[in-house]
């Protein structure tokens, strides 16, 4: 028996792949998701391709430990989809460690049936 799996539900999956992805420091998976022309806006407004942010990770000046989804919103249209999410992501990023209560806002295209990443905001909550 197959089970379909909704449009939503794959951005949903592609997102949190993402963030699975940056807890693990699994490089292949943040590839798979990400478009290679991405951009992240961080919560200090700092504007990185995606190039740059993974760069940070492998050298470990961003370095993820854990996370806890608390929201998980997902509008598709077609082949774009917007999610709103909120996560408690324990982080150490440029030296310094917290729990950051995050709002995500991103943006997915789909690219030969496979969701990726092409923005990503975040900012408190």
């Amino acid at each position: 028996m197959t089970i379909k799996i909704s449009e939503e539900e794959k951005v949903a999956l592609a997102v949190r792949q993402q963030v699975q992805g940056m807890v693990t420091g699994d490089i292949d998976i943040l590839n798979k998701v990400i478009a290679p022309d991405a951009h992240f806006i961080h919560i200090t407004g700092t504007d990185q391709t995606k190039e740059e942010w993974l760069q940070q990770i492998k050298i470990g000046r961003m370095h993820y430990f854990s996370n806890k989804e608390k929201l998980m919103q997902v509008e598709v249209n077609g082949d774009f989809a917007k999610v709103v999410s909120r996560n408690e992501l324990d982080a150490r990023i440029y030296g310094f460690r917290n729990t950051w209560p995050l709002e995500s806002r991103t943006e997915l295209t789909k690219n030969n049936g496979q969701w990726q990443i092409v923005l990503s905001q975040a900012s408190m909550y």
